[in-house]
């Protein structure tokens, strides 16, 4: 068994700083997951102010693994000191935001200004630190040789799914000196909320941020809108809303409020808004300078860059999607694959074998209503160390599949991945046999990393089940012998999608494949009746270096150039893709889920002559 959980199994607390730092180190050096690193209190925050900001944190948070990157995180300014713990948990409690952030799960930090009188600069020095030290996940600090995690990140922190809230002074000191702030600030944002407070007209807005204004000052309002460049209107129910046509969710939303409801407005803000948002963090520096700017992608003008990217998200309330209502079900089963175990090694211990997975399916799939198998199932394998569920958020797979209306199947392998050729296609079957909604002849896979290795691991040995497969940021590798006579009996649609700085497929300093890459096209080329290229010429096919059938060179989310090149086989059916998205880093991106999908909507595998059928 592999014991996994994401969650801290943590009654709702309220504390002060000193008490988080206090609490931290034992309660995550008891958690799970593959690597744990010794617990620390973080140096940056050995002398920071006790009486600066109270912590929230709501029941059954996530953690373990990089599980608390699922946790939302709302950073309130308030408009003024409150001396003890009751007064801020009752000004919390008052906007309804600990009701809101039980329901979203996550924490909420409640920053005060330093002096009485106000905010001051030293107050943005002070939020640095402090969001530096609890926005980030898996940051190592090495003493004496040995590497170490700080505990506070953990316990109650968070990664992209951040909003800020400021109310009078609080919102004057957001727009004051936070909207000016640096990129790491203000760029990590995924929602800026202001109620009242003034704006100088001295100040700049350095990064675009979804904002969402009520009783905000003309000059606030017209720098929010240069900030996220928008060019289009509308206005419903009172709010006015100003939006980037090419990028909507780069948005400005205004409000008038003379009631003084100010938390119904936070809660608007939240909902309606900033809850489909989120940043991730995707290149090592928004000063990197794109490599790929010559032959074909010299068509499509190279974007600007931010190290935070904004993009969408499908959220989760109470175990279900907002977006397609997908029931989210977490599944803890020792019995069903108990007989499968792993040898040990790479993560495992010997004995390991699969328990635990998350389900997703859409509800007439769960109450048995949708016509026998009539939903596609894709299987989700997450990368090494990476929590599942942010897996499936982080890569936008949840969101596609919202929009899309297919199930998850999404299993923890983490130590089990060397035996998952035969257990993680006989876990796709058993998913069919319990929902018979579900569609045997659109079965896709995919997976990140790791989760790569483990679908190239299924593909390689049951080919017949899947009707087509993504590995994405893995190369190649540990193909058994017997995979080239299963593909003398089946075909399969593949596509390999990486990065121009991942180790995967590319080779960044010459702006062409890497032995992943080419190994990858040579032999599912081979597998499919394509013939592989005796040498690669990257000077007759600049980039990807052999004959293709098509190329689709687009700019996702504004920000990030993605190449795609299709290959097809004598049928004229493409069967072999590379999709490479320039700047990336190895890291979950949310522009992933669409890329597999618009590969895999093509593909089923007939039932009674497993031949592949392409639609257009």
């Amino acid at each position: 068994m592999l014991n996994y959980w994401n969650r801290q199994d943590n009654p709702a607390t309220f504390e002060t700083l000193e008490e988080v730092r206090a609490n931290a180190p034992g309660v995550t050096s008891k958690l799970s997951g593959a690597g744990r690193f010794k617990q620390i209190l973080n140096p940056a925050l050995e002398n920071f102010p006790n009486d600066l900001a109270y912590f929230y944190r709501s029941p059954d948070i996530y953690g373990a693994e990089t599980g608390a990157r699922n946790n939302t995180t709302f950073i309130v300014f308030a408009p003024c000191r409150m001396e003890t713990k009751e007064e801020g948990k009752a000004y919390l409690e008052g906007l309804g935001l600990i009701r809101l952030i039980d329901e979203a799960i996550g924490t909420i930090i409640l920053q005060m200004p330093q002096k009485a009188e106000g905010y001051t600069e030293d107050d943005l020095q002070y939020s640095y630190t402090l969001y530096n030290a609890l926005l980030s996940q898996k940051a190592f600090i090495e003493i004496d040789g040995e590497r170490c995690v700080p505990a506070e990140s953990e316990y109650c922190g968070g990664y992209g799914k951040t909003y800020m809230f400021g109310v009078d002074a609080g919102a004057t000191f957001m727009n004051n000196f936070v909207a000016g702030s640096r990129d790491e600030l203000i760029g990590r944002v995924a929602g800026y909320f202001t109620y009242g407070g003034e704006m100088s007209e001295e100040v700049t807005v350095s990064q675009y941020v979804p904002a969402f204004i009520v009783n905000g000052t003309t000059t606030a309002i017209r720098k929010f809108r240069e900030a996220n460049k928008t060019d289009a209107y509308k206005l419903a129910e009172g709010i006015s809303c100003f939006f980037n046509q090419a990028l909507p969710i780069r948005e400005v939303r205004t409000a008038e409020d003379q009631d003084g409801k100010i938390g119904c407005w936070m809660e608007k803000a939240f909902r309606s808004m900033f809850m489909f948002l989120q940043r991730t963090s995707n290149v090592q520096t928004k000063y990197l300078e794109p490599r790929v700017t010559n032959c074909y992608q010299g068509y499509v003008p190279a974007p600007a860059i931010t190290r935070f990217a904004l993009s969408r998200r499908n959220p989760i309330l109470n175990e279900k999607t907002v977006i397609g209502n997908l029931q989210v079900t977490f599944i803890k089963d020792s019995e069903t694959f108990s007989d499968m175990k792993s040898p040990g090694g790479m993560m495992s211990e010997p004995g390991d074998y699969l328990d635990t997975w998350y389900e997703v399916l859409p509800q007439e799939v769960l109450n048995n209503t949708a016509p026998e198998h009539s939903v596609p199932l894709l299987l989700a394998n997450h990368g090494g160390g990476d929590d599942v569920l942010m897996f499936l958020d982080e890569t936008g797979i949840l969101l596609t599949a919202g929009e899309q209306n297919f199930a998850i199947a999404a299993p923890m392998h983490s130590g089990i991945t060397l035996i998952g050729g035969e257990l993680l296609p006989r876990f796709a079957k058993y998913i069919l046999s319990k929902y018979p909604a579900l569609d045997p002849e659109r079965v896709w896979v995919t997976g990140y990393s790791m989760g790569g290795w483990a679908t190239y691991h299924c593909i390689s040995h049951h080919p017949e089940v899947f009707a087509a497969a993504c590995p994405m940021a893995m190369p190649l590798r540990d193909l058994p012998d017997s995979a080239a006579e299963l593909y003398k009996k089946y075909d399969l649609p593949a596509m390999i999608i990486s990065s121009t700085y991942d180790f995967a497929a590319w080779d960044a300093e010459n702006n062409h494949l890497n032995d992943g890459g080419r190994d990858f096209l040579q032999t599912y080329c081979k597998f499919n009746g394509i013939a592989p290229v005796e040498e690669f010429d990257y000077v007759k096919y600049p980039v990807i270096g052999r004959p293709f059938d098509s190329l689709e060179i687009t700019t996702v989310n504004g920000e990030w150039r993605n190449g795609e090149w299709l290959i097809k086989n004598d049928k004229g059916v493409p069967m072999i893709g590379m999709n490479v998205t320039e700047y990336l880093m190895h890291s979950l991106w949310p522009g992933y889920g669409d890329i597999a999908y618009n590969f895999f909507k093509h593909y089923r595998r007939d039932q009674k002559t497993s031949e592949i059928i392409y639609t257009e």
